[in-house]
């Protein structure tokens, strides 16, 4: 007998994002970087989508930050952003015989 049946697929992705924002004299500079960083993402994230990937945990960049998956360096008054990584997960159909 025939059967269908769900199984899940996950994979990090890795956005690159390559920007920098001034550091000083601005001291929230994570929150200076978030619009360009958030449409970064969401762009990638549209992507991703349309082989039906989705998120697995939050998306906004302050987030990202926060759970330390945005690689990133200090210059002496810049701080350069390099990529962000998202965990992904699809449902994938499988059929196999019982």
């Amino acid at each position: 007998m025939r059967t269908s049946a769900y199984r899940w697929e996950t994979q990090d992705v890795l956005i690159p994002l390559a920007f920098s924002v001034m550091r000083w004299p601005h001291p929230d500079y994570v929150g200076a970087a978030t619009p360009r960083a958030q449409s970064m993402i969401a762009a990638r994230l549209a992507v991703a989508a349309d082989d039906g990937w989705r998120a697995d945990e939050p998306t906004d960049f302050a987030t990202l930050f926060s759970r330390s998956r945005v690689r990133s360096h200090n210059t002496f008054l810049r701080w350069r952003v390099d990529s962000a990584t998202i965990r992904m997960t699809r449902r994938v159909t499988y059929r196999g015989v019982v």
